[in-house]
C-alpha cells in the first residue's frame, strides 16, 4: 500500500494501535520480565504464522529510533535505553518467530 492507502486503512490503524499497546504493556511489566518474555513469545508465534520476517521488525525499530532522535529530539542516553529495551523484547519475539 502507498501512504494514502495506509492513512485510510482501518486495518493498518488497528495494527498500529496493537503495536503501541504491546510496547506499553511490555514497558509497564518490565518489573516482571517473565511476563514480558511470555507476551513477546506469543507475539513471535502470531507473526510467524503470518510469515512476518525479522527484517520487518528491524524496519520498525529503525522507524522508532528515527522518531525518538529526529522528531522527539531525545538524548543519546534515552535513545540508548529504548534500543536496549527493543533489543530485549525482540530477542524473545525472534526466539519463536525464527523457530521453524
Amino acid at each position: 500500500m502507498d501512504e494514502e492507502q495506509l492513512s485510510k486503512s482501518y486495518q493498518f490503524k488497528a495494527h498500529a494501535i496493537n503495536l503501541m499497546s504491546s510496547i506499553n504493556t511490555a514497558v509497564t511489566n518490565l518489573n516482571q520480565p517473565e511476563v514480558v518474555i511470555a507476551l513477546m513469545n506469543k507475539l513471535g508465534e502470531t507473526h510467524r504464522k503470518r510469515r512476518v520476517e525479522q527484517l520487518h521488525f528491524d524496519q520498525v525499530k529503525e522507524v522508532l529510533v528515527g522518531i525518538l532522535r529526529n522528531d522527539m529530539k531525545l538524548s543519546v542516553d534515552i535513545i540508548s535505553s529504548w534500543v536496549k529495551f527493543v533489543t530485549f523484547i525482540y530477542k524473545h519475539i525472534f526466539e519463536v518467530l525464527n523457530d521453524k
